[in-house]
Formats: structure tokens, sequence, C-alpha cells
């Protein structure tokens, strides 16, 4: 009997290989992206030349719940929506310290990048974003899941017809999507309901906050709940303080669209504009069209700095990884970094 069998594995689910990926892809040197738990490679299969994104999850005693939640979302709850938005899994390996999910490869722009890079941009063009944003999320709700991290850098667009939503590490199945549930991961604060931020029981309504959020920061340029001070982020999240950051960046933003987004920022997440509803709103209807593509918005630089700040915010919590892959046939890999945390 090998050693690898005699090892009680981490994760045990049918179908996660326990080889070294590196066997039969090739991994690029650069990465597509980097977040708190995990990076992502663009890959190369050796014998297809298919290319995928390597989603290379580090995982400890303490976070290797959040790798199996993950894993399991993407498996057994996603496929069944067929969803061309959403990511899917081609297979899956297991390494000491890394998950590595093969996915499809989405590598293109991030959302403010890609809008901020346009030569001009209306209404129409927030209002195709926000309707894709809410049709897949209708159909996510409808399956009882939530993403609960929806911003602008886990939505990548190569085109206008070809956006997909990203990161499912905080992502739940909520068996009861009325009740809700209380979850134990955060996103970024400028981007979260207040129940999240409370702790308490989050709904399908926490996701639409988020949208509101993004439609905000497209439409004018700012984040409506953005403070230097993150305690005063917090604070105006818990009351709902946008309209003032409305004053003077709205004046030119359709009332209908104005509307949207006050039905969204409402402090209990049942009293908010659902997937379904919003997709309903008269801000979204054909007959409003003409209105949106006259209203034009001139905030392509205002929408570059917010990118570049969120940016920067991110890379303070980029997660740490040597991304060196070893068998459970091997000795573990000891990283610089993980050595000088012992030594402190």
């Amino acid at each position: 009997m090998s050693k690898s069998k005699k090892i009680k594995l981490p994760i045990e689910r049918p179908g996660i290989k326990t080889e070294n990926p590196e066997k039969y892809y090739t991994f690029a040197e650069e990465e597509i992206g980097r977040g708190k738990f995990s990076v992502v490679k663009k890959v190369t299969c050796k014998t297809t030349n298919k290319e995928y994104a390597a989603k290379i999850i580090k995982f400890d005693d303490l976070s290797i719940k959040f790798a199996i939640r993950e894993y399991d979302l993407m498996v057994e709850k996603l496929p069944p929506l067929e969803n061309k938005s959403l990511p899917q899994v081609h297979e899956t390996y297991l390494v000491r310290k890394y998950l590595i999910i093969i996915m499809t490869l989405c590598d293109g722009k991030t959302l403010l990048d890609y809008v901020a890079d346009k030569h001009s941009i209306t209404e129409e063009d927030v209002a195709v974003v926000i309707k894709w944003m809410c049709t897949l999320l209708n159909k996510m709700h409808c399956n009882n899941i939530v993403h609960l991290d929806i911003r602008p850098t886990n939505i990548r667009l190569h085109s206008m017809n070809d956006i997909k939503l990203l990161d499912f590490n905080s992502a739940r199945y909520l068996p009861n999507k009325k009740a809700g549930e209380v979850v134990d991961v955060i996103g970024d604060t400028e981007f979260c309901a207040p129940e999240m931020l409370s702790f308490d029981r989050v709904q399908p309504g926490s996701d639409m906050w988020s949208v509101a959020v993004i439609m905000f920061i497209l439409l004018s340029g700012i984040s409506p709940y953005y403070y230097e001070d993150e305690a005063q982020v917090s604070l105006a999240v818990e009351k709902c303080n946008f309209e003032g950051k409305m004053k003077g960046n709205f004046d030119k933003v359709t009332a209908e669209a104005q509307d949207f987004i006050k039905k969204c920022f409402k402090r209990g997440p049942e009293m908010r504009l659902t997937a379904a509803a919003a997709l309903e709103h008269k801000w979204l209807s054909e007959d409003y069209a003409n209105m949106r593509k006259n209203s034009k918005i001139t905030q392509q630089d205002l929408i570059r700095e917010t990118d570049t700040r969120l940016y920067s915010e991110e890379e303070e919590e980029y997660i740490e990884a040597s991304l060196v892959f070893k068998t459970f046939d091997e000795e573990e890999h000891v990283s610089t970094e993980e050595e000088d945390s012992e030594d402190e």
C-alpha cells in the first residue's frame, strides 16, 4: 500500500485528484488575480493545448472549511444553473496546502477597468451590466444561492455580451432563503449590506445591496459608502447614509436610475428590490431605453480613480503563497514567509 493511501486527506471528495497538477498543465508565470485566500493563474493542458484558469486556494487547519465549501458549491450547486456567466469546473487537484480548481478561463478586464477605458458611456451601458447582474442573481436566488461578495473586481468582461461573475469563496447555499443564515465571512466593507457587518442573517437581498453600490459607482464614479475612516464606512452602511453623496454627483442621472438605487438601499434585506422585481423596474424597461441612451456619463476619470483605490486596498490583504505544489507522498514545502512567521 502506498504512503498516500495511509494518509488521511484533509478533503475527502470523489473525483478530486491527489497528483501534482503540473504533470498535466503548464502554469503561466503571471497571475490573473489574487485575493485573501487564493491565486488565479492561466494554465494550458499539456495534451490538448486548451487554456483554463487554475484557482489555487491555500488552506490550513482553520481555513480548510472555506475551501471545502467553495468546492462543494461550485461542483454541486452551480452546474445545474447551466449559465454561461458562471465559471465551470473542469477538474480539481489536492496537494499539501493547496486545493487547485481547474475551471473556465475568465481573463477579461475587471468591470471598472473595462468601463473606464470606454471612450463614452451612457446609462444604457450601465443598464446592460445591471440587467445582466439581476438576471444572473435571479437564477441563483431561485436556487437558494447567494454570492455575498459582489464587487467590481469579481466581475470580468471581454465585451458587454461576455461577462462573468467570479469568486465563490463567500457564497452560500441557503436551505431557507427567507429565513436566511448568519455567515462567518464578509467581503469589502463598502460593498457589504448592513446585516453582513452586524452578523445578522443574510438573504438574497444582501446581494442586491451590492448591486446598487456598483450601479452608484458606474453612474457617478464615486462609492456611496467610502470614507477614509473604516469606522465611518461601517456607520454609513449601518444607517444607509448615501443620499448626501448623490447631491451634485447625480444631477444628470435619470430619476428612475436614482429610484432603482434607493429601493435597493433599504436597511432590511426583505425590504429591498428582489432581483426579479429589479428586472421589472422602469429603469430597465424597453420603454425607458431612449432616456438611458440620452443620459451620458462623463465620470470615467473618477471611475478610474475608484478602481485604482479598490485595487490598492485589496492588495493589502492579498494572500502570501509559495505556490510550490507537493503531493501527500512528498515532504511538506515550507516557504520563506512561513519560516519567518514561525520565528516571530
